[in-house]
C-alpha cells in the first residue's frame, strides 16, 4: 500500500504549517490540494459524515494537539505488569481497515489526523517520567495505540522521532510500537534501543484476508519482524484478538508453526495473547456505521461496559494458543489478557 501518493487533499491548521514535522510531511505530497483550516475539528467532527465513503478515500489532517498528551492505560490493553502504564495519541485513525477494530466506533470520521507538535509530546512525557507512580519501574508508554505508526512511517516518521527520543531514557522510559505492517525497512538504519519494543500483531492468513483489509500478508509481517530480531531489536509477538472462526484451531496452529519456523523463539521478548473485547458504545456505533460483518452479529457477552467472549470461551481460545508456544517460549513470557 503506497501511502505516499494516496492523499488528494491535506487540511492543515494555520498554526502548524511551518513546524518541521509538517514541512517534512507536506514535501511528500507535491500534487495534493492544501487547505488551511483554523481547527482540524472543523473537518474531523463535522456532521453527516460517511465513514464508509471516507475510508475508501481518506483525507489527511495536520494539526496541533492542545491538551492531554498522555492517558492512563486502558483496561482493554495488556499492561505488561507495569504499574506505570500509559499511552498517547499521536495520530487518529489508521491506514488499515480491520473489520474488528474499535476505532470505527470511536470516531465518526475515517480521515487521518496527524498531530505534528512533537516537542509538546516529548515535554509531557518527560514530566510523566518524573511523576510516574512507581519509581521502581520505567514509564511504559504505548505510542501506536490509536493507529498503526509503522504503517504510516513513510508519510509521518513518528517512529524515527520517538526512537531517537528514547535513546537517552533507558531505565526511565519503555516505548511499545505496535504494528501489523511489513515496514521494518523504514527503521532498519536506526540503532536498536533497549527501551523500544517493536510489537507485531499477527493473524492466520484466513483472518488477514477476511477481516484485516489493506494489511500485509502474514508471511510479509513475519519476514519484517524476523529482520528486526536479526538487527537486535526487542520484538514482541501479539496474537490479539484470537477469533473463533471455523477451523480456528488449525488456523492458529499453522500461524504459530510459521512463526517458530522463521524466528528463534528464545530471541523474542515475549508473546501477548488476547481475545475480542470492545467498549459497548463503540460496538453499537460500528453496527450503525459499517456494512454488516459477521463478527458483530454472533453471540457475545456484555458485562462491565464491554462486549466480549464468555469466560469459558476466552479461556479455551487463549489457553489453546498459549499451549502452541509451550516448550518454545517460557511460560512467564506468555502474557494473556
Amino acid at each position: 500500500m503506497n501511502l505516499a501518493s494516496s492523499y488528494s487533499h491535506i487540511y492543515i491548521e494555520e498554526g502548524v504549517r511551518n513546524l518541521p514535522f509538517s514541512v517534512e510531511i507536506l514535501q511528500k505530497f507535491p500534487k495534493a490540494q492544501i487547505v488551511s483550516v483554523e481547527d482540524y475539528k472543523q473537518v474531523f467532527n463535522r456532521g453527516s459524515q460517511s465513514f464508509e465513503q471516507q475510508k475508501r478515500s481518506p483525507k489527511l489532517l495536520l494539526a496541533a494537539k492542545k491538551e492531554q498528551f498522555i492517558y492512563d492505560g486502558s483496561r482493554f490493553v495488556q499492561d505488561a505488569d507495569n504499574p506505570n502504564f500509559f499511552y498517547n495519541a499521536l495520530s487518529l485513525n489508521c491506514a488499515y481497515d480491520c473489520a474488528y477494530c474499535y476505532l470505527q466506533g470511536m470516531y465518526s470520521s475515517a480521515n487521518q489526523v496527524c498531530f505534528v507538535n512533537l516537542d509538546d509530546y516529548f515535554d509531557a512525557t518527560n514530566l510523566a517520567i518524573r511523576k510516574r507512580p512507581s519509581k521502581d519501574y520505567p514509564l511504559y508508554l504505548c505510542i501506536s495505540y490509536d493507529t498503526d505508526l509503522l504503517a504510516f512511517e513513510s508519510v509521518a516518521p513518528y517512529c524515527r522521532e520517538w526512537i531517537r527520543f528514547c535513546a537517552s531514557k533507558e531505565g526511565e522510559l519503555d516505548v511499545e510500537i505496535r504494528t501489523k505492517s511489513a515496514n521494518f525497512a523504514q527503521l532498519s538504519k536506526l540503532k536498536p534501543q533497549a527501551n523500544v519494543i517493536l510489537a507485531w500483531s499477527l493473524s492466520p492468513d484466513s483472518i488477514c484476508e477476511t477481516y484485516e483489509h489493506k494489511t500485509p500478508t502474514l508471511r510479509s509481517r513475519i519476514k519484517s519482524l524476523t529482520e528486526a530480531v536479526k538487527k537486535g531489536w526487542r520484538v514482541r509477538i501479539c496474537i490479539d484478538p484470537i477469533l473463533p472462526i471455523s477451523g480456528w484451531q488449525e488456523a492458529y496452529s499453522g500461524l504459530v508453526e510459521e512463526v517458530l519456523q522463521s524466528v528463534d523463539a528464545s530471541e523474542l521478548l515475549d508473546v501477548h495473547l488476547g481475545v475480542f473485547r470492545m467498549n459497548s458504545d463503540f460496538f453499537a456505533n460500528i453496527r450503525k456505521r459499517r456494512a454488516p460483518v459477521d463478527l458483530f452479529y454472533r453471540k457475545w457477552e456484555r458485562k462491565n461496559g464491554a462486549v466480549t467472549h464468555s469466560d469459558v470461551e476466552r479461556e479455551e481460545l487463549s489457553q489453546y494458543v498459549a499451549a502452541l508456544f509451550s516448550g518454545h517460549v517460557d511460560t512467564d513470557r506468555i502474557r494473556i489478557w
